[in-house]
């Protein structure tokens, strides 16, 4: 049940995160629920029925030298993953359950570069008979898998395209050029969702039309593909928040403009948006937030030193007393961090949250990201950006200092993007922080 609270707030029903009893596996996450028990909205209905018709052209065709793709590009917070379990498990079932003339007995994977997203996608195969937990691979395994096996896919849905790697990585047994490319080679039909603006590593390094490195365009040109089909998502239905908001995230996020602090949420009792000049202070509004509605935590971008030795790293404040841990590397858990009880001693980092909710996320804006007085704006400083992997340079990378200004705001991107029912933000910069600050009403700017 939605609590009175939340009403009051304005929130949606279907977008508040909360476990739901499930068939044969006890409690579900709230992860789960959100992508496999929320009813699809109209448009999204839609577009599953248009891509599931693609999908059976594509498969009815007797041509087959090249793939057919549909591409569903979206901001994060969209309802891309929604739509591709929906998708999936409906074509597993026509695939096994049913005398289907084109869809029966086909071959049909859902890949994911994401280790956390896999793990996600595995827990909902438990609760739909249709799904194997086989259907669900990273790429790497799959393409290898082809060439021991050779047996040709019939429909490969791909989530998170915009993680796809983009270059040779020998030490995750990838030998090849591009991930999309091997992956095309062997299907006969993909649909793929892609948001460009998560793009976090340079070794998957993706833009729409980009210079820089992969294009999702060259990969989806005509030489490669026989039809190709598009779907822009533009509603949100994770941050369901007022335009000024949502434009205050996108600008700061993607061309480092401030605006004026967002305060329609505020003056309508909606989506709960904060800034703080103390960390400390966020840090405890998040812990009363947690108490009363869980799933409420503390993320920073990557400027705090962490490394995979099994010791704890922490991130700090220097204008207060905060300090916290970063979140414990443990592969072994199926339960996503955001739901785990223990995890609001942590903060969490783009790797972690990216592709899950937060009821309330309080987003630290680290040391690579400070304030420029000559321009009024955001200075992104990568030499801060604690993630070196993510910077390793790869021969595709032609703009190197773009790419990397942009791999940062990306990072930004996700983290401002995660909460349901609010958002904080607090400054590590200081001059930053003030600027945050300056002229902001009370009603969304929290002093000392």
């Amino acid at each position: 049940m939605i609590s009175n609270a939340g009403q009051k707030r304005g929130i949606d029903q279907t977008s508040v995160l909360h476990p739901k009893r499930t068939r044969g596996s006890g409690v579900a996450t709230a992860a789960v629920n959100k992508i496999s028990h929320i009813a699809l909205s109209e448009e999204q209905q839609d577009l599953k029925i248009r891509i599931l018709d693609f999908v059976k052209r594509s498969i009815a065709s007797k041509e087959h030298d090249k793939p057919d793709v549909f591409l569903i590009n979206g901001d994060a917070g969209t309802g891309k993953s929604v739509i591709l379990n929906s998708l999936f498990n409906t074509i597993q079932k026509l695939s096994r359950t049913t005398n289907d003339e084109v869809l029966s007995q086909t071959n049909n994977y859902l890949v994911v570069n994401h280790p956390e997203m896999l793990k996600l996608y595995r827990e909902i195969a438990k609760q739909f008979p249709f799904i194997k937990k086989a259907d669900l691979e990273r790429p790497t395994t799959l393409i290898n898998k082809y060439a021991n096996e050779g047996r040709p896919i019939d429909v490969l849905i791909i989530d998170e395209a915009h993680l796809l790697s983009t270059s040779k990585d020998a030490f995750k047994r990838f030998y090849q050029e591009n991930h999309l490319e091997e992956l095309l080679r062997i299907c006969k039909v993909a649909v793929l969702v892609f948001d460009d603006k998560q793009s976090l590593r340079m070794g998957s390094y993706w833009g729409v039309n980009s210079a820089d490195g992969a294009s999702l365009s060259y990969y989806l040109s005509q030489e490669r593909v026989r039809d190709f089909q598009v779907h822009q998502l533009k509603k949100q239905f994770r941050v369901v928040a007022q335009d000024d908001l949502l434009q205050w995230i996108n600008d700061i996020s993607t061309n480092k403009k401030i605006n004026p602090l967002p305060i329609k949420d505020a003056l309508i009792g909606g989506f709960e948006f904060k800034v703080f000049e103390s960390c400390q202070a966020m840090y405890d509004m998040i812990k009363a937030r947690n108490a009363e509605y869980g799933q409420c935590r503390i993320l920073s971008t990557y400027d705090f030193p962490y490394r995979l030795d099994g010791a704890d790293y922490f991130v700090y404040s220097e204008s207060d007393e905060f300090k916290l841990r970063w979140d414990r590397y443990l592969p072994q858990i199926t339960i996503p961090w955001s739901e785990r009880e223990d995890t609001i001693d942590e903060v969490g980092s783009v790797y972690t949250i990216q592709g899950f909710d937060l009821n309330y996320a309080g987003v630290i804006l680290g040391r690579s990201l400070q304030y420029d007085p000559l321009t009024d704006s955001i200075k992104v400083k990568p030499e801060f950006y604690d993630d070196h992997a993510g910077f390793t340079r790869k021969k595709n990378i032609h703009n190197v200092a773009t790419v990397r200004e942009k791999i940062v705001l990306n990072s930004l991107n996700v983290l401002l993007t995660r909460g349901v029912r609010g958002l904080y933000v607090f400054a590590f910069d200081q001059a930053l922080r003030e600027r945050l600050l300056l002229g902001a009403p009370s009603i969304v700017a929290v002093r000392k």
